[in-house]
């Protein structure tokens, strides 16, 4: 079954917040970075990684991934208002682990259209990896200004609201999603982001 996008970042909210909470609740980050493993994708930019513990980097990318870059980097620089190809040049920056450069230009894009959600998601996830929760939230809540309804922008409001701390905030949001959308995937996920909580309030 193929999973829907939207839905691979709620998974990745999750992990990202189980994952802060029990970190912060242990007050440290000792631990070595290689324990926590994770299946990189099989894709043009990933093939070929890990096979030693090796982890993704600018230097490992492959060289069809290289070749692709370049090529759409080059019509992006030709056209930089073609905002489908500077939306698929972004994406393959963030595969290819230049999150940085992937933010620029989706803020670009942005410019021009400021009520893409797609976009907005997308500075949403990256910011938050990048441990921006104030930039996170921010865009986050654009994507409710536009839509005060959006399922997978209120649950990364919980999210954002559960690695600040805030976590009666989380459960609130959380459980608003498990009320209004009992039988959807939003509110099955959202409910096992409670279960979480919870566990780690018990700690």
């Amino acid at each position: 079954m193929k999973i829907k996008p939207l839905y691979i970042y709620l998974i990745l909210f999750v992990a990202f917040i189980v994952g802060i909470i029990i970190f912060s609740n242990y007050g440290s980050t000792s631990g070595s970075q290689t324990e926590i493993s994770q299946q990189l994708p099989d894709d043009d930019i990933h093939r070929g990684m890990g096979g030693d513990g090796e982890m993704p980097s600018g230097s490992n990318v492959t060289s069809d991934a290289r070749q692709r870059l370049e090529e759409y980097k080059s019509k992006y620089e030709k056209n930089p208002n073609d905002t489908l190809n500077a939306r698929e040049f972004a994406d393959l920056l963030k595969m290819a682990h230049q999150q940085e450069k992937a933010i620029e230009i989706y803020e670009r894009i942005l410019e021009k259209d400021s009520k893409r959600i797609d976009i907005l998601l997308e500075l949403t996830f990256l910011y938050f990896n990048l441990g921006n929760l104030d930039k996170a939230e921010n865009y986050t809540n654009n994507i409710l200004k536009i839509d005060k309804d959006h399922q997978l922008g209120n649950y990364n409001s919980g999210a954002i609201a559960a690695s600040k701390g805030d976590k009666a905030k989380a459960r609130s949001i959380w459980q608003g999603l498990v009320k209004k959308y009992p039988n959807s995937e939003i509110g099955q996920i959202a409910e096992q982001s409670i279960i979480q909580l919870e566990k780690t309030n018990q700690k």
